[in-house]
C-alpha cells in the first residue's frame, strides 16, 4: 500500500514536459493509487494547442470506459480518481485527477509543474469548464 501523503508530496513540483506531460501524470496517479492501467498517448516535443484539442477530442478513452458525472449546483459528487478534462472554452485541453483527499485535482501544467488545484483554483487559472468522468 503505498503512502498516500508522501506519494503526492514526491509528485508535486515535478517540471511538466513532453516525458511529464499532464496525460503521463495521470497515468502515473491511476496506476499507482487507483490500480487502473490507461493507454499510452505520445506527446510532441512541442505540442500545438490544436495537437492537444485534437488528441482529447480524437482519445477513445473518454467516452468507452469512463462516464460524465455531472456537478450538482457547484458540488461534486465524483468519487476520488475521477478524470477531470478541463477545457477553457468548448473543447477540453488539459486532464488531472481528482482527489478527496486531499480535496483538488492533482495536474502537471505547462508551467507550474505538477500542483494540487482546488477547482475553484482551476477556474481562476482559466479552465472554465471542469468534466469529472468515473469509470464506467
Amino acid at each position: 500500500m503505498t503512502d498516500r501523503a508522501a506519494y503526492l508530496t514526491a509528485l508535486i513540483g515535478r517540471p511538466w514536459s513532453p516525458a511529464e506531460s499532464c496525460w503521463h501524470l495521470v497515468r502515473q496517479v491511476q496506476r499507482d493509487l487507483f490500480g487502473r492501467d490507461l493507454p499510452e498517448v505520445e506527446v510532441p516535443a512541442d505540442p500545438s494547442w490544436q495537437w492537444i484539442v485534437d488528441a482529447f477530442v480524437g482519445h477513445p478513452e473518454e467516452y468507452a470506459r469512463w462516464r460524465l458525472i455531472p456537478e450538482t449546483s457547484g458540488i461534486i459528487t465524483a468519487a476520488g480518481g475521477a478524470l477531470v478534462l478541463m477545457s477553457r472554452a468548448r473543447r477540453a485541453a488539459h486532464i488531472g485527477v481528482w482527489l478527496r483527499s486531499p480535496a483538488g485535482v492533482i495536474h502537471a501544467d505547462p508551467v507550474a509543474g505538477v500542483v494540487l488545484d482546488s477547482p475553484v483554483a482551476l477556474r481562476a487559472r482559466g479552465w472554465a469548464r471542469l468534466h469529472f468522468y468515473e469509470p464506467a
